[in-house]
């Protein structure tokens, strides 16, 4: 049997006295040893007999333990020794040998180091760049905003469990808006994340009983509301991941404004099909791009420049219409035209008029 100390850095000793032949340790409610600390994973790690003692092993795709100080891959630990996970540490106090050794091959294939796969949260690079295509065939396939924001909530939830999610807008008159949540009773936003939202943040977190509360949401437009994503997490999320959802508001954001969702379009007081104005697949060049580079810069310029050619191209080059479309003034439309060498439309509308 096991004695485990658990400490974390915001105060605080939880003892847990485990039996069995092995023991999980992590963030969900699905372990033996709950530890809910920054740092520690869903599953992060599981202690078991072996060899008439007990072993450590971490998890697939989890960050680095520590015992004693020392950076630890795995292998045997003994009464004494403080395993550091996260902001947590667990003190073996007690640790009664096993009364005969099991043979690793004994136990049950649950209890192997293989963490499931629709638990592993991406970890590279690359898995992040997939992450960032995923999200935006989501724009490009949705057929309204409420169905974009239910897709994207279930996405994020299949990515990243166990924490819930809820995609709305967000507005200085209204507040937090959602339109598609996980979470199973709708939280209520402190005032300090607003005033910190309203003061031109664009993440902003809170500390909370059940977790860490993070809003993240897209750049300001005067008079308008914002897209945003509202997230409880738990266990914390890593700084990667929140970079992906900055960079999700902001594209998302540009797409869902500027998609045209309705199966006809009013030109000139008559309904006109859509195919009298074609147009390419909307975001194929952003694609490229995202998966070529993750400078966001060059990202955001390549979703612009598509964005507003969709746009003059539907309205056969009417600035003013598009500018409307955009919400930008006319001005600003007609810069990004030079900026983005953008052709002229108009051809469509006397091409149609012939």
């Amino acid at each position: 049997m096991l004695t485990l100390e658990v400490r974390k850095k915001t105060g605080g000793t939880e003892l847990h006295r485990v039996n069995g032949a092995a023991v999980t340790v992590g963030a969900s409610s699905g372990n033996e040893v709950v530890v809910r600390a920054r740092g520690v994973a869903g599953r992060h790690v599981r202690i078991f007999e072996k060899d008439g003692g007990y072993h450590l092993d971490l998890f697939k795709g989890v960050d680095a333990v520590s015992v004693n100080g020392q950076a630890f891959p795995g292998g045997p630990i003994a009464p004494g020794d403080r395993i550091t996970i996260g902001e947590a540490t667990i003190t073996i106090n007690a640790a009664r040998p096993p009364t005969r050794q099991t043979p690793i091959q004994e136990l049950h294939i649950v209890d192997t180091v293989t963490s499931p796969a629709a638990a592993a949260a991406p970890t590279t690079e690359v898995e992040y760049r997939s992450l960032r295509l995923a999200v935006y065939r989501l724009c490009r396939e949705s057929e309204s905003a409420e169905h974009f924001a239910t897709q994207l909530v279930d996405f994020l939830d299949r990515e990243f469990p166990p924490s819930e999610w809820a995609v709305g807008d967000l507005s200085s008159s209204v507040g937090f808006r959602p339109l598609a949540s996980t979470f199973l009773e709708s939280p209520a936003l402190p005032p300090r994340v607003l005033d910190d939202i309203a003061a031109g943040e664009r993440v902003v977190r809170s500390e909370t009983v059940a977790g860490v509360l993070t809003l993240v949401v897209e750049p300001p437009r005067v008079g308008a509301s914002a897209l945003a994503i509202l997230v409880r997490e738990s266990p914390r999320l890593p700084a990667r991941a929140i970079l992906l959802l900055e960079e999700i508001v902001q594209v998302a954001g540009i797409a869902m404004r500027s998609t045209d969702w309705s199966v006809e379009k009013e030109r000139e007081g008559r309904p006109v099909p859509v195919e009298v104005a074609p147009r390419p697949d909307p975001l194929s060049g952003a694609e490229l791009m995202l998966r070529e580079t993750d400078d966001l810069k060059k990202i955001m310029n390549t979703v612009t420049r598509e964005v507003i050619d969709r746009a003059m191209r539907r309205v056969e080059g009417n600035q003013s219409r598009a500018a409307a479309v955009l919400n930008i003034s006319r001005g600003s439309l007609i810069a990004k035209l030079k900026e983005y060498q953008i052709p002229d439309y108009r051809s469509l509308r006397r091409e149609r008029r012939r």
